[in-house]
């Protein structure tokens, strides 16, 4: 079982099913969202994950479409999120609120193209420059 949830401890979720995907993420959004040069992320299917807590939500103009990004309206931590709807029914999970993400390994590494000069490649994730068809 995977767990994890906000800075504060008001939003909770967890899932029993591995993750369909795992990313880090270069992209302009993902580096302002995190404040960070990437973000580190998996694709949960959404009818797999049990979510507690209310959060807020901000939508931003994605490559596949408004992606809505979810966050604890009290601690701001950004929790959740993804295109609304997408064909594989997952939805994005921010590896940094995972209870314990020593686990976590990225098999992709998108938006390569924005990575930052001073950071490196992740050994074994396949690379792209944008998001991979």
């Amino acid at each position: 079982m995977m767990s994890g949830g906000c800075l504060c401890g008001q939003v909770r979720y967890e899932t029993d099913a591995a993750p369909a995907w795992t990313a880090i993420c270069y992209c302009r959004d993902c580096q302002r969202a995190s404040g960070s040069g990437y973000m580190p992320v998996m694709g949960v299917r959404r009818a797999d994950m049990r979510i507690t807590g209310e959060t807020r939500a901000f939508e931003v103009a994605a490559v596949r479409g408004p992606s809505t990004r979810h966050f604890c309206p009290t601690c701001g931590s950004l929790i959740f999120g993804g295109v609304e709807g997408p064909a594989d029914g997952t939805m994005s999970v921010y590896v940094g609120t995972l209870d314990d993400p020593s686990a976590w390994r990225p098999q992709i590494a998108i938006f390569t193209r924005s990575r930052m000069p001073w950071d490196c490649a992740v050994a074994g994730a396949a690379e792209f420059e944008a998001m991979p068809g």
